[in-house]
């Protein structure tokens, strides 16, 4: 099954891979949904010098009117409380650090606490059959992997990619890039690779249709 979701790729200087995402899902459920980048930016947490979180993005559609299931390892109250060191701890040194270089960090903190109080999130590790499982219900799946563990090459750089179907082999999903892949098919193995990295604690998505 592949659902057919616009497509949207990332802008010329490749730091709104989570924007294009979003919009894409948007635009899926709405497709009369119009919004300019600059105001999508705002919208989502986009900062100039920044990786983009999902939170900013997650509690928007959680206000207007989708239903959003956020299922991750990650620990939200003790990102809360110690900011910062969690992600080193999670993710080790070399990672962490970058993430946290690319973090506002006190204004995550904050957005984190109204994800909290939303109840939308599942403190438990995802699977490949939870993504099959929600698409089989109506929901588009976004996804946090580890661009150049998906495209084979060394290092890490985070990025957002949306499932959109999947078939006996492999996950169907839109790359916003750069460069844009539209229906792009991975391997499970190659996804859950890209997905895991650095480890599984890292692994994290969110489900989201309209009400």
């Amino acid at each position: 099954m592949n659902y057919d979701v616009p497509f949207v790729a990332n802008t010329d200087d490749n730091l709104h891979c989570l924007q294009a995402v979003y919009l894409m899902i948007v635009k899926f459920f709405k497709p009369d949904f119009e919004v300019d980048w600059e105001e999508w930016s705002k919208i989502t947490g986009f900062e100039k010098g920044k990786g983009t979180y999902a939170t900013a993005g997650q509690l928007w559609f959680k206000e207007n009117g989708f239903d959003v299931k956020q299922i991750s390892m990650f620990d939200n109250q003790r990102f809360i409380e110690i900011g910062g060191d969690y992600l080193i701890e999670l993710s080790g040194e070399e990672v962490g650090k970058w993430q946290v270089e690319h973090s506002n960090i006190p204004l995550e903190q904050k957005r984190t606490k109204q994800l909290l109080a939303s109840g939308i999130c599942e403190q438990r590790e995802p699977t490949i059959q939870d993504i099959k499982d929600l698409l089989n219900v109506g929901y588009l799946v976004h996804c946090l992997v580890n661009a150049r563990k998906l495209n084979k090459q060394q290092g890490y750089f985070g990025h957002a990619i949306v499932v959109c179907g999947y078939n006996d082999e492999a996950l169907i999903i839109h790359d916003p890039g750069l460069p844009a892949l539209k229906n792009k098919k991975v391997l499970f193995d190659d996804f859950e690779a890209a997905w895991a990295d650095p480890n599984k604690e890292a692994k994290e998505m969110d489900a989201i249709k309209l009400l």
